[in-house]
């Protein structure tokens, strides 16, 4: 998974205490949503000042940007020679790894609580959506360069087309279990998405 990183002015801060609130502000995110995560429980849960809190975020909305570009930037679709092998890759990076879960309970959560708060919903489609959704194009650019997709087909159709099984299984699966998912599951969503767009 990508790393948090420090930024801005002002004096260098530790690592143990930016690894602390980061820990801690993803915590608080996963197991409250947006809107009942305040910056003192995130403090007094990374054992550190609200000083030291506020030196790093100014607000709830500056934590929950950087939660949401981690979000973000946690899958790269590398080229892996066909279609098939990257869209393999973006299924099991998705839905296996340990960090599987607590991306997908921050989609969850995220998915709850935009409807109602325009500012959450433009960080969660700059910060979240839009850098995956690039991923994807960039795949699916790719495929069309080997001659892997049928001429015709609309770029944001089979984009969808591969989001679509990933984000049901994030949002109904891996937020009801710690087991990874068996490697024959990974197999058939794959298989599912490339029915789809490869016919």
């Amino acid at each position: 998974m990508a790393e948090f990183r420090s930024r801005g002015r002002g004096r260098p801060r530790s690592q143990a205490v930016d690894h602390a609130l980061v820990e801690a502000a993803l915590a608080e995110f996963t197991d409250h949503g947006f809107r009942e995560m305040s910056m003192q429980s995130i403090a007094a849960r990374a054992g550190v000042s609200k000083v030291s809190l506020y030196r790093r975020w100014p607000s709830k909305i500056a934590v929950t940007k950087e939660i949401l570009q981690l979000m973000g930037q946690a899958t790269i679709v590398a080229d892996h020679g066909s279609v098939a092998a990257d869209v393999r890759h973006l299924v099991r990076e998705a839905l296996v790894p340990a960090e599987a879960k607590t991306a997908a309970t921050v989609l969850m959560r995220t998915m709850g609580e935009i409807a109602g708060n325009p500012e959450l919903l433009a960080l969660y489609r700059e910060h979240l959506l839009g850098p995956r959704i690039q991923q994807i194009r960039a795949l699916i650019e790719r495929a069309r360069g080997r001659a892997e997709i049928p001429e015709g087909l609309d770029t944001d159709v089979i984009a969808m087309t591969i989001a679509g099984p990933i984000f049901a299984y994030q949002l109904s699966v891996l937020t009801e279990t710690d087991t990874d998912l068996p490697e024959n599951v990974i197999d058939q969503i794959t298989r599912t998405i490339l029915s789809g767009i490869t016919a």
